[in-house]
C-alpha cells in the first residue's frame, strides 16, 4: 500500500515518513525543498512539489498513483496566499482527479466548529492561518472522497509516547507531540471508522478536567 505524504520535510512529516512502513504503508515523500527530500527514508521515493501550483501538485499525484494521500503541509509564504489553504485544496482536488479516494488532512484545533473553544491568545497569534485551514477543511468535506480531518492541539517535539489520543469533540484542547501525532494519523489511515470524521488530537495528559463528559474516539473495530 502506497501513501503519498505532502509536507514530508516538515517536523510532523518526517515522523510520518519514518513510521509509515511499520504501519504497513510504503511512503512517497513530497515537499518543496529538493535539498532536504533525498535525506528522508522514503521506500517509495520522493518528489518536489510547489504547493501553490495546482498543476504541479496534480502532476505528483498522477505520477505516484498512491492508495492514499496525507497532507501535513503548513507555513506562511513570504508573498501570496497561505499554503494551508491553496496547497491543501490543490492536494484534495488532485486526489479526486486521480481517483485516490483516501485522504487525510492534518489541520489544527481552532478551526471550524472548534474555533469558539480556542483561546484568545491563539486566535490573535494565528487567526489567519486558522481561517485558511478552515477553508481547506470545508473544501475537502465537499468532495466525494474518503476523507479524515485531524486537528492537533499545540505541537511539541516531545519523544513518542502512547498517550496521544483522538476525540470526536470540538471542545477538546491541549498539546501533543509531533511523533505521537504521526502515530495517530497512520493508525487513522488504516481505520475505516475515521472516514468522514473530524477528530481532535491531543495528549491524554494535557486534557483539562472540564468538561468531564469528553470521550476518547477508540481506534478499534468497536468504533466501526
Amino acid at each position: 500500500m502506497r501513501v503519498l505524504i505532502f509536507g514530508a520535510t516538515g517536523r510532523t512529516g518526517r515522523h510520518l515518513v519514518d513510521l509509515a512502513e511499520s504501519f504497513g504503508w510504503l511512503a512517497h515523500a513530497s515537499g518543496r525543498d529538493p535539498l532536504q527530500l533525498p535525506a528522508l527514508s522514503a521506500p517509495n521515493g520522493w518528489s518536489v512539489a510547489e504547493l501553490a501550483d495546482a498543476g504541479d501538485v496534480a502532476r505528483v499525484v498522477r505520477a505516484v498513483a498512491p492508495d492514499a494521500v496525507i497532507s501535513a503541509i503548513g507555513g506562511m509564504s513570504p508573498v501570496g496566499p497561505l499554503v494551508d489553504e491553496v496547497g491543501n485544496i490543490a492536494i484534495s482536488n488532485a486526489a479526486q482527479a486521480a481517483g485516490v479516494r483516501r485522504v487525510i488532512q492534518i489541520s489544527s484545533l481552532g478551526c471550524g466548529d472548534s474555533r469558539r473553544y480556542a483561546s484568545e491568545r491563539i486566535v490573535a497569534a494565528i487567526g489567519p492561518v486558522l481561517d485558511a485551514k478552515t477553508r481547506a477543511e470545508d473544501h475537502l468535506r465537499g468532495l466525494d472522497l474518503d476523507w479524515t480531518i485531524i486537528r492537533p492541539g499545540g505541537l511539541t517535539d516531545a519523544e513518542a509516547t502512547a498517550t496521544g489520543a483522538l476525540y470526536d469533540d470540538p471542545r477538546v484542547h491541549g498539546r501533543i507531540g509531533r511523533a505521537a501525532l504521526a502515530q495517530l494519523v497512520l493508525t487513522a489511515l488504516s481505520t475505516p471508522a475515521t472516514i468522514g470524521r473530524i477528530l481532535s488530537a491531543v495528549d491524554r495528559g494535557s486534557l483539562p478536567a472540564e468538561p468531564s463528559d469528553i470521550q476518547e474516539f477508540l481506534l478499534t473495530s468497536a468504533a466501526i
